[in-house]
């Protein structure tokens, strides 16, 4: 994504340069045949040509009006996917009991599941390992230039508050978690889970290899068995369901019921902003809508010399180059952020929202050592 005060004209003449250039061309050569050579015939009546442009206008204004809409219904599902990762990280912690399942109970919730990666979810094991990294910000607040600013900057304080306590004593006793009281080993499993989901997610709609990503947020045998699923983001919800079936136990109580109810609902709204970026992600604007637009500006683009030059003579490529230019860039524009997904310049910044949600969901679970927010470079955000 784009961010900063000014554009890079770098980004700018690599969408519009040259497709610019050829229109000077051309007409530089109109204005040299009707100028020099004679060719009176060239010119034609403006009028046509102005109706032409008002036409291709509205038509680019519909469809860039369309390729926006796509374009913010992204950064609004992974605005959501934020709240949602903090939702279910702050559930795991108040909602899930504190007792482990027994060995007695272990065996049957084994033989329940119906694959290697659910069996990885219902069995012991170690625990998840960690980033160690120096803390800055968790770039969730940034300033107009993109930037996140470091907690101890005078424009942070006040805007973030500090979550950085230590968890060394209980502040109650009880079956669930609350503030004060040690992470178990099912609390910090689950809230690494859904930091390897929402990686998993961004390198799904990327087409990128999500394992390098996801690695330090499963045990071995959860990648393992992560591997021979198609689609991962979807298995790992799966795998955080039978977790949470596992850590209650076979013994439920009237409130255990409606605490599962409440993670099933915030499983359920996960899966759910998967699918809607699945959709964006597979179902393109239509093709006419693409390729319409663009045939009509090059060839209006191409008469346009043709309609000025009798007026503007030698001027003509000058006024050819502002208006290609112009409308070569709304239509290049419609194009590149009709795919938020693709990693390109106008991508939802889903890297630096992943590592957003890594720094809010590892200091709720009492870590200090954090990775530090990821900055604009180059005036790109990704």
């Amino acid at each position: 994504m784009m961010v900063g005060g000014k554009l890079s004209w770098n980004i700018v003449l690599k969408y519009t340069g040259r497709p610019v250039l050829m229109h000077v061309v051309l007409a530089f050569g109109v204005v040299v045949a009707h100028q020099l050579l004679g060719a009176w015939w060239l010119a034609v009546p403006a009028l046509p040509v102005t109706v032409l442009a008002a036409a291709i206008g509205v038509l680019l204004a519909f469809r860039n009006n369309s390729a926006y809409d796509r374009w913010w219904e992204a950064r609004t599902l992974w605005g959501a996917l934020v709240n949602m990762s903090r939702s279910f990280a702050r559930q795991v912690l108040t909602f899930l009991p504190r007792t482990e399942v027994t060995s007695a109970e272990e065996p049957s919730l084994v033989r329940g599941a119906s694959s290697p990666l659910l069996r990885t979810a219902v069995e012991s094991g170690a625990t998840v390992r960690g980033i160690a990294e120096l803390v800055a910000s968790d770039g969730a607040v940034r300033d107009r230039y993109g930037k996140a600013l470091n907690r101890d900057h005078p424009e942070r304080r006040g805007l973030v508050a500090t979550l950085e306590t230590q968890q060394t004593a209980r502040e109650r006793q009880g079956r669930y978690g609350g503030p004060g009281q040690s992470i178990t080993e099912d609390e910090r499993e689950l809230v690494y889970a859904q930091i390897g989901f929402v990686n998993a997610l961004r390198c799904h709609l990327r087409r990128q290899d999500p394992f390098p990503e996801i690695t330090p947020f499963f045990r071995a045998s959860v990648l393992e068995a992560l591997r021979e699923e198609k689609n991962v983001p979807s298995a790992i919800l799966i795998w955080v369901a039978t977790r949470l079936r596992r850590a209650y136990g076979q013994h439920q109580g009237p409130d255990d019921v409606f605490r599962l109810v409440v993670f099933d609902r915030t499983l359920t709204e996960l899966t759910n902003i998967l699918g809607a970026c699945e959709r964006i992600k597979n179902t393109p604007i239509p093709l006419q809508y693409d390729v319409l637009p663009r045939a009509m500006v090059r060839a209006y683009l191409g008469i346009l010399p043709l309609g000025v030059v009798a007026d503007l003579a030698w001027l003509t490529p000058f006024v050819t180059a502002i208006i290609a230019f112009l409308f070569i860039a709304m239509d290049s524009v419609g194009r590149d952020v009709e795919t938020p997904f693709e990693d390109g310049v106008s991508d939802t910044p889903m890297t630096a929202l992943c590592r957003t949600i890594e720094i809010n969901l590892r200091q709720m679970l009492g870590e200090t050592e954090l990775p530090s927010p990821l900055q604009p470079v180059d005036g790109l955000l990704y």
